[in-house]
This record gives C-alpha cells, structure tokens and sequence, in this order.
C-alpha cells in the first residue's frame, strides 16, 4: 500500500467516524427542541423556569456548533489533499532529504 492510499484510506475512516458522530448528535435535536419549546411556552413565574429555558437554548447552540464542526471537518478529511497527507502522515526528515 503506498503513502497516499494509506493517507486516503485513513482519512475517509476519520471522514466516516464524524459522519456518525454528526447523526448522533442530529439525534438529540428533537429531544433538545420539545424541552426548549416547553419551557419557553411557560410563563416565566419563578427562576427555575428561566434558567431551563437558557439552559436548552445554550444546549441547542452548541449541539448545532458541534453538528456543522463536524460536518465541516468531515467534508475536508474525505475530499483529502496535500494538506491532509502532512496532517496524518508527514514525512520523514530521512525521506524529505532524499527528495
């Protein structure tokens, strides 16, 4: 197997890996929305209620920061590159002296 069948082959499982990490966190979301929508639709008579609703709200930004992170990250790993080959496996200083 040459280098860069290594690195493709290395970087399309990492691209898979997030692929199911981003379903995963894609199946949250209902979860997370009907309690945010519970408890926005209350009306706001006591801390505790505030705090819920804040605290799905936050919830909900960083399940949609991580699930377009890891999108992201998934498309640059599959498509591969240059870059990508340094990243997993950059040469040696004995076969950059070679070159």
């Amino acid at each position: 197997m040459s280098r860069k069948d290594a690195v493709v082959l290395a970087s399309r499982t990492l691209a898979t890996l997030l692929i199911v990490w981003t379903l995963t966190d894609v199946s949250y979301l209902p979860e997370y929305l009907h309690s945010f929508l519970h408890y926005f639709n209350e009306a706001a008579v006591s801390t505790a209620i505030e705090y819920q609703r804040h605290y799905y709200l936050v919830r909900i930004g960083f399940l949609a920061t991580r699930v377009i992170g890891y999108s992201l990250m998934a498309r640059w790993l599959y498509k591969g590159g240059p870059e990508i080959e340094g990243l997993l496996l950059p040469e040696s200083e004995q076969d950059a002296a070679q070159s």
